[in-house]
């Protein structure tokens, strides 16, 4: 949309959030969608001149208790600076919008030596208003607003860390928006005619049900705080931005975010009336002790409030300041995996197969058998069909590496050349999704052998979502194709921690098993190893590296056993075979490493 039509809908926007203001008279107006603006009882413009004293309110606007501190401001907006130069940047940015704001400035912000704050209460603004269950909107003011693509619009401060920022919360306000349904149908929807075929054999005009009861709809509620403390605070608003992205990020998940809605009050933990479609309702809980902080996630049931589901984490508070929101990383990775598995026991695998579900195409490739993978292919091909998601060409480019690497494929050009198509699509389509740039990395990485690419989509995942299991996995695997098995180890160790609970636990077992090899750590690859085994017995890569490992160690009946069992799944195993199909890290020292095992428990050369 150009700036020309944005103008001429302004006013129908403005006068469609008119009608859903509070009854009393708030001291200031603030509109967050299409460019920012302040507005004063009077209808008076009161909006600073300085963008990054608009982006300070924006901030504060859509933080939790509308409250952030100074430290995290300074951190934002004067990323590049010195202390002491951000610290006078954002007193002189304080200072333009007390001088915008007159006479109500005392009664709108409020500053101390740690924090900044809007009085809530004074404020009434447009993206919190616009999640009020009970709004009403006749066709035209439904029709005039303008969805979170015009979120802040124009609001460019030229610092990397707003930049980050503001680009995840446009992202997270556009599914606000959708799953709020301020939009008519987004799309048109259709009722199933008669049951898809079962096992993946797709009609290509078949649309999938959409029906209230199918859809994978989540209520994000406001934290609650219970104790004091800065520390506490930083977290909470950490953990609860990284909740909200890592369920975003999977692809099938809608979250309505309820968190900065409101501010609730401990006698009333639980918002009563989340949307009817909501199948969860998820709040984090966070009490600060005199020594201790724990952290809290809870499922419930919107219907009858039921407990579903609930994990806790808990640190010493002096650790919380070093540690941050680290602690709870895990919290955050299994809260994920068990939504999913909500889902997906609610609906029953077919169903979730028959509606072309990310998270059923990933259950079966995980599963790792040629007829899986096969299964797994034709749910995304569907799923492209529908929804050309990045998401979707990330996970068939994903898929892509398994047919090479179990050697399922014996046209690995062609596979090569559809994981390139599908991993340039996904970036294309979105860059920003930590999940998205992590399975493309892995397919940079181990097709490719592009390291340093790889290693930079990597990092950038992890800093937009440290709690994204699969990325700490496979970044430990480019560590070890790259020489370094020993950082590479303790990845591995890391994100088997985060994904403890997970049901592709043994996955990451896996790579431990291969990074402990690489590192001549025989004994731990060994352990991880069997324990991934118990869970996958045909999984070849992992017999490769308990072949080599119990080898090493000098039990050659043990590493005998591991190879009969290994050429039964595949026949034409041999040394030359490895260094045909690429598999990467073969010339580093922990290659080699690797390679002697093999040799030693006597697989074929040739």
């Amino acid at each position: 949309m150009t700036n020309v039509e944005n103008t001429q809908q302004g006013p129908a926007i403005t006068k469609a959030l008119k009608n859903i203001w509070n009854e009393a008279d708030p001291a200031i107006k603030m509109f967050l969608f299409g460019p920012f603006t302040v507005l004063d009882a009077n209808e008076a413009d009161i909006t600073p001149k300085s963008k990054k004293s608009r982006a300070i309110l924006a901030m504060l606007a859509v933080a939790p208790r509308g409250s952030r501190t100074r430290v995290w401001l300074r951190h934002k907006l004067w990323s590049d600076s010195a202390e002491d130069q951000a610290s006078a940047s954002l007193r002189q940015a304080l200072l333009d919008i007390r001088r915008a704001f007159g006479d109500i400035a005392d009664d709108v912000i409020q500053a101390d030596k740690n924090t900044v704050s809007l009085n809530m209460d004074a404020i009434d603004i447009d993206a919190l208003a616009l999640m009020d269950p009970n709004r009403q909107f006749d066709d035209n003011e439904q029709a005039a607003f303008s969805p979170s693509e015009y979120f802040l619009e124009g609001l460019e401060v030229k610092d990397p860390e707003f930049d980050e920022w503001l680009v995840n919360e446009r992202q997270i306000w556009e599914r606000r928006v959708e799953d709020a349904d301020f939009q008519h149908a987004l799309d048109p929807k259709s009722e199933r005619a008669d049951s898809l075929p079962r096992q993946g054999n797709f009609e290509p005009n078949r649309v999938p049900a959409t029906n209230a009861q199918r859809e994978w709809l989540i209520t994000l509620l406001p934290a609650q705080i219970y104790g004091d403390g800065l520390a506490i605070e930083q977290v909470q608003a950490d953990l609860q931005q990284m909740l909200t992205r890592s369920l975003i990020q999977v692809g099938d998940l809608r979250v309505v975010d309820l968190a900065t809605a409101a501010a609730p009050s401990v006698n009333a933990p639980w918002i009563s009336a989340p949307p009817n479609s909501s199948a969860l309702s998820m709040q984090m809980r966070f009490y600060a002790g005199p020594s201790t902080l724990r952290t809290a996630l809870m499922f419930q049931n919107p219907q009858d409030a039921t407990l579903l589901w609930s994990a806790e984490r808990s640190t010493y508070r002096q650790d919380a300041r070093r540690l941050g929101s680290s602690f709870a990383h895990d919290l955050i990775s299994r809260s994920v995996d068990e939504t999913i598995q909500f889902f997906l026991h609610r609906d029953g695998s077919e169903i979730a197969e028959e509606d072309a579900r990310l998270s059923a195409a990933v259950a079966y490739m995980f599963r790792l058998s040629r007829d899986d993978l096969d299964r797994s292919e034709r749910i995304l091909q569907w799923h492209l069909k529908l929804n050309n998601s990045a998401q979707a060409n990330a996970w068939m480019a994903f898929l892509m590496t398994f047919r090479v690497g179990q050697r399922f494929s014996f046209e690995d050009a062609e596979v090569i050349e559809k994981a390139q198509t599908h991993a340039r699509n996904a970036l294309e389509l979105d860059r920003n999704n930590a999940l998205v740039a992590t399975l493309v990395a892995h397919v940079h990485s181990y097709l490719f052998g592009e390291y340093d690419f790889a290693a930079g989509l990597f990092e950038s995942a992890l800093k937009r979502n440290p709690t994204v299991t699969l990325a700490w996995d496979l970044y430990a695997m480019l560590h070890a194709y790259a020489g370094q098995p020993k950082r590479a180890a303790s990845m591995a160790r890391w994100a088997c921690h985060l994904g403890a609970q997970s049901p592709i636990n043994y996955y990451f077992q896996t790579t431990r098993a291969i990074t402990a090899n690489f590192a001549g750590e025989h004994k731990t690859a060994i352990e991880a190893g069997a324990m991934a085994l118990s869970e996958r017995p045909d999984f070849n890569s992992l017999l490769r590296v308990l072949v080599s490992s119990h080898a090493h160690l000098g039990e050659f009946d043990k590493a005998s056993q591991y190879l009969e069992r290994l050429l039964a799944v595949e026949p034409h195993f041999s040394i030359k075979a490895l260094h045909e199909a690429g598999y990467p890290g073969l010339e580093t020292n922990g290659g080699r490493h690797f390679l002697e095992g093999l040799i030693k428990a006597g697989v074929a050369q040739r």
